[in-house]
């Protein structure tokens, strides 16, 4: 993978990811047409929790040849 590809996932998580914080302590106060999104927001959050899983347990292999 390039490593623009690399940035602009790890801009995404992070964005996400603060978002999530976001939502369980209410730091700041989104416009309601962010909110409106909520649903979709999780969702996408939740898929990418789960390939950032499924890539920390691919990187953990240690390959014997």
């Amino acid at each position: 993978m390039s490593k623009k590809v690399k940035i602009i996932g790890v801009v995404v998580y992070f964005i996400f990811g603060l978002y999530f914080i976001n939502y369980a302590f209410n730091f700041v106060v989104f416009p309601e047409f962010i909110v409106n999104l909520d649903k979709w927001i999780i969702l996408v959050g939740g898929v990418l929790i789960f390939i950032g899983g499924v890539n920390y347990l691919r990187a953990g292999k240690k390959l014997v040849y």
